[in-house]
């Protein structure tokens, strides 16, 4: 059996769980940060601490918002959790919160199993230069498998501040492509920051995760699209 590691953001080897959602990538431009300016669905996360309203764009990131889009159509973030706080760029305080399906994997002692955790994943990026969605405060983006395949995986992150390491170009392991934005925080930043600055002594046995899992993991009850 594939045995999963992390990195950075929780890179994991799925390769043996490749799904093929994938449609055809578009947009290329400058920053498009400002959803008022493209189409845009409404997602709203409903978590122990309050919502988080996302909106998500799919007109300039459509690949990754069908992506995300059947992942919350399915319901496979009821019951997830935001489980990580962390700072990347040196910098004090939570430079993002991460959450999904996989915090299970983040406290297990021994190998993990790509058969542990059968789950969809993408196997395109639509980098920040296509889509012109860059990672600014309130992005919302997606982790990748870096150590493997590098296909997009269904852990999202949610940026406090801008993180230009998550940017195509800002790093070269295992390519330069980035992570894929696809949406920002319309309402909830609140909420986005009461997740961050929870307690982080959470149990893992990945050393560098250390300090950065949190104690308890705040609970996502239903994530949906919003009613038009």
């Amino acid at each position: 059996m594939k045995t999963l590691f992390f990195s950075f953001l929780i890179a994991v080897s799925l390769s043996a769980c490749q799904s093929d959602w994938q449609s055809t990538q578009t947009g290329s431009g400058s920053p498009r940060n400002d959803p008022s300016k493209s189409d845009v669905v409404t997602v709203v996360l409903e978590t122990d601490l309050g919502n988080i309203v996302l909106a998500v764009d799919t007109d300039h990131a459509p690949t990754t918002s069908a992506y995300f889009l059947r992942i919350i159509d399915q319901g496979l973030y009821n019951g997830a959790t935001f489980y990580r706080s962390a700072s990347l760029d040196g910098e004090e305080g939570p430079q993002i919160i991460q959450g999904g399906i996989l915090q299970d994997a983040l406290t297990q002692t021994g190998p993990v199993s790509a058969n542990d955790f059968q789950m969809p994943t993408l196997p395109s990026v639509e980098r920040t230069s296509q889509t012109g969605l860059s990672h600014q405060a309130g992005t919302v983006s997606f982790a990748r498998d870096l150590l493997d395949t590098g296909v997009v995986i269904p852990e999202i992150f949610i940026c406090l501040r801008a993180c230009a390491w998550a940017d195509e170009g800002a790093r070269s392991v295992p390519d330069t492509d980035g992570f894929p934005a696809f949406g920002t925080v319309l309402e909830g930043m609140d909420t986005v920051d009461a997740i961050a600055n929870q307690e982080t002594n959470g149990a893992t046995s990945i050393r560098f995760l250390q300090g950065q899992i949190h104690t308890s993991p705040i609970r996502i009850r239903k994530a949906y699209r919003a009613p038009k």
